[in-house]
């Protein structure tokens, strides 16, 4: 039964770690380039993380999710 547990247990870390069942976003914003893109703009090239909007290598992913701006009336 504890084993039965423990396997449900870690498939849901995997599912809604990797946001399986999270909504998709609108935009991304490339940290690196301050650029709007529809998807993330990270690959991966040669065993390593790589952003095609700075063409560089990279240690983590560099897209944020987009802020919209508020409008002052």
């Amino acid at each position: 039964m504890k084993t039965r547990t423990a396997v449900a247990v870690a498939i849901m870390s995997v599912v809604f770690g990797t946001g399986l069942f999270a909504s998709p976003r609108k935009a991304m914003t490339c940290s690196l380039t301050n650029k709007t893109v529809k998807k993330c703009c990270c690959t991966k090239k040669e065993g390593k993380l790589y952003c095609t909007l700075a063409k560089k290598t990279i240690e983590s992913c560099c897209c944020t999710p987009a802020v919209t701006k508020a409008t002052s009336n």
